[in-house]
């Protein structure tokens, strides 16, 4: 049996310190047909000397301005030509022996997406995994901020799919640029496509402070874009839980809004964050009543 083509797509923007590493666990893998499509956005740091190092063993390389990392995973997309694909960001690593279970898997014709465990690293060694577990009830896909279990997908680096669901589905959003991969796992859940999950690590993610998960994870980006993919399918839930839905996103938009004018107004003057929290209430009058906006402007009074 022939071994099915493995593309990975990995957007880079001056990883310089990390992309070699991350080159190294493609392309040393025991796997005889591999495809690394390599796009980065322009960057200033070693990363072209790197990309140029191992030119010979990158399917494709690229190093040119783009429009970010969504942007930057559609173009390698759209030049892959696998039969499996997965994207992995330019300081993640694949483990050894990934690829060979991977097409194991696969070998299975009913198998359209699946994704494994991550092992989440630091300087310092492991710290933590990311074991995707199947939720209590379907609204939980789309309510990261209450589930009965902690990640109900995979990290992007140990997650496969086949290509009819890129041919199926399309590309990813560019309007997201933070849960991209959330997004598009959401749109293929619910265009009818399995998430088998794979008890075993097929990956590691590494933890560092220029990792945009650790930079912005506790702000309210992630939050607004955990909103729009809710909304946009809210509708295929069950009617109960459409109405669950409906009330919790009231709640969320409300934290929301108040997150983005304290968080990230931070550096503005206290007046002007004042300003903005009652100029967010004039919009959504429910804010006058809601506990932590009162709070929020106290807060602002008492910084006086």
């Amino acid at each position: 049996m022939n071994a099915p083509r493995i593309s990975i797509i990995t957007p880079s923007y001056n990883q310089g310190a990390y992309i070699e590493e991350t080159i190294r666990s493609v392309i040393e893998q025991d796997y005889p047909n591999i495809e690394l499509i390599v796009m980065d956005g322009g960057s200033t740091d070693n990363t072209v000397d790197i990309l140029k190092k191992y030119g010979d063993r990158i399917s494709h390389w690229e190093s040119e301005k783009d429009r970010g990392q969504t942007h930057a995973i559609n173009k390698g997309l759209a030049r892959a030509t696998g039969e499996i694909w997965a994207y992995l960001n330019s300081d993640d690593l694949i483990t050894p022996g990934a690829f060979q279970r991977v097409a194991e898997i696969f070998a299975d014709p009913a198998v359209n997406w699946i994704g494994g465990i991550t092992d989440i690293f630091d300087t310092q060694g492991s710290r933590d995994t990311v074991t995707p577990q199947k939720p209590a009830r379907t609204i939980e896909y789309l309510t990261p901020w209450q589930r009965s279990v902690q990640h109900v997908f995979s990290c992007s680096n140990v997650t496969y799919m086949r290509r009819r669901v890129y041919e199926k589905i399309g590309a990813f959003d560019e309007a997201y640029h933070y849960s991209m991969d959330m997004e598009y796992y959401a749109r293929a859940m619910f265009s009818g496509f399995e998430f088998h999950r794979v008890p075993e690590v097929l990956g590691r993610w590494r933890w560092h402070d220029e990792c945009k998960t650790v930079r912005d994870g506790n702000s309210y980006r992630f939050t607004g874009e955990e909103i729009l993919i809710a909304e946009a399918h809210l509708r295929s839930l069950p009617a109960e839980e459409q109405t669950e839905l409906a009330r919790e996103l009231r709640h969320q938009r409300q934290w929301f809004a108040i997150r983005k004018i304290v968080v990230g107004d931070a550096t503005s003057s206290r007046l002007s964050r004042l300003a903005s929290l009652f100029k967010a209430a004039a919009v959504n009058p429910s804010l006058f009543c809601f506990r932590p906006w009162i709070g929020a402007v106290r807060q602002q009074i008492s910084l006086s």
